[in-house]
């Protein structure tokens, strides 16, 4: 099978099961009590420069939170994020819920190095449910919310990891 067939078959099995799921829902928003959309897998993670580091971390934590799974973000930060990350996936499991959200708008505002230290802001906007772990299904509806936030980050070896995140909200959550 060629390359290009083998990634459009990929892609197809990645996109169809959230196709079905959304014609079965009739296309509309996902309220409580639904059962879960299959979880997004990030892609490829990447490194190499403080905002692909960033777009990385955001996806692996969002995967992380979504599976509730802290070590799935692991290798996108530093253990000093690493713990906040790890503090609210377990907060949310003692509540007996996940929550599944996704970036909708990302902009970047200021990119700045020095060294092995780097300063990334962002103006980001996000939906995001939750859902019960015990019942695989949403317990909320889906809300959105805005953000400036500001990433240092560390460089070592393996590339560029987020080591803290000062997120400020623009709105009041819808």
């Amino acid at each position: 099978m060629t390359t290009r067939r083998w990634r459009a078959l990929r892609c197809l099995s990645l996109v169809l099961p959230l196709l079905v799921a959304s014609l079965l829902a009739g296309c509309g928003p996902r309220t409580s009590g639904t059962k879960l959309a299959p979880p997004v897998v990030p892609e490829k993670a990447d490194f190499r420069a403080p905002e692909a580091a960033v777009r990385t971390y955001l996806d692996y934590t969002s995967f992380a939170y979504r599976m509730a799974n802290s070590d799935l973000a692991s290798r996108a930060a530093t253990p000093y994020e690493g713990v906040r990350v790890d503090s609210y996936v377990e907060l949310n499991r003692q509540q007996d819920q996940g929550i599944e959200q996704q970036l909708v708008k990302f902009t970047k505002r200021s990119e700045s190095e020095e060294g092995t230290r780097a300063l990334f802001a962002a103006s980001e906007e996000w939906r995001y449910r939750y859902f019960s772990l015990s019942k695989s299904e949403y317990t909320s509806p889906m809300y959105t919310a805005s953000y400036e936030a500001t990433y240092t980050l560390v460089r070592d070896a393996a590339g560029w990891l987020v080591d803290k995140v000062d997120a400020r909200p623009l709105a009041p959550v819808k």
